[in-house]
């Protein structure tokens, strides 16, 4: 079991109670798992900190240590960060094409303005500066709602200012490609834009599918989760049943690192 903890330490992640818990469950799944861990780590088509920083977009936490002990500095971090919150605006990517649908079947009040003022057109001419696209979700939102789409091509375009702009282009995209893929999101139109964007930017298919490797290793959070609320209910119920035991007069002990009490 020692050796389980120094793979997996080896392999980039932080030996936690969580992994503790599972080593003592589950030992085999440990096993296993570290055995997909180690493809990306062992084939390294991208270099480590750019590994811990898509880990760390895709919401591991732990891994803001790792991207740390990998050479990342606090502005990388910081930038990873700020790229992984503009998947919030993908609820409009999706939520605008209905809503268009929707007023193109009738049930709209109609009679929206087909040009541009200056402003607008202003507006327009800076998202794509800056996000470097556009398409008739922007089109409609601009049209219906110029001082969000203002606020929102400021908020998501902090990571491409010259201030801060610290990871190279290929990267970033690598980091949206990541987002996009993720089993809780799995953003199809989005993920096909940045993988087009990403080789554009110099990434390569191994790279992209090294991202997709990686963002695999998210549903390992479900059983380190899990474990830790099994743990905690086993130890919950051995207190009560221990609670039950000293009422009664019967005797009791408690081993540490196991469980919980024995009777």
């Amino acid at each position: 079991m020692a050796d389980l903890r120094r793979e997996l330490i080896e392999s980039g992640e932080e030996w936690s109670d969580a992994w503790e818990n599972v080593l003592e469950f589950h030992p085999q799944y440990l096993a296993a798992y570290l055995r997909l861990r180690r493809i990306p780590v062992h084939d390294q088509y991208l270099s480590r900190k750019v590994q811990e920083l898509i880990l760390l977009a895709m919401g591991v936490r732990a891994h803001t240590a790792g991207a740390l002990r990998a050479g990342a500095k606090i502005e990388e971090i910081m930038e990873t960060l700020e790229l992984t919150s503009v998947l919030g605006g993908d609820t409009l990517s999706v939520g605008v094409p209905l809503l268009m649908e929707v007023m193109e079947e009738g049930m709209g009040g109609g009679g929206f303005p087909r040009d541009f003022t200056d402003r607008q057109e202003r507006l327009k001419a800076n998202f794509e500066h800056h996000r470097g696209y556009w398409n008739p979700t922007w089109h409609f939102i601009l049209r219906n709602a110029p001082r969000f789409m203002e606020a929102y091509t400021d908020y998501t375009s902090i990571a491409y200012r010259d201030n801060n702009n610290t990871l190279e282009p290929k990267v970033k995209f690598l980091i949206y490609i990541a987002i996009d893929c993720s089993t809780t999101h799995l953003f199809k139109p989005g993920l096909k834009h940045h993988i087009r964007e990403a080789l554009e930017c110099g990434a390569t298919q191994d790279e992209v599918l090294e991202v997709f490797e990686l963002a695999t290793l998210m549903g390992v959070q479900t059983v380190l989760i899990g474990a830790s609320a099994l743990k905690e209910e086993l130890m919950r119920e051995n207190t009560r049943q221990a609670s039950v035991r000293l009422f009664n007069g019967d005797p009791i002990r408690f081993e540490p690192g196991r469980s919980g009490y024995q009777f």
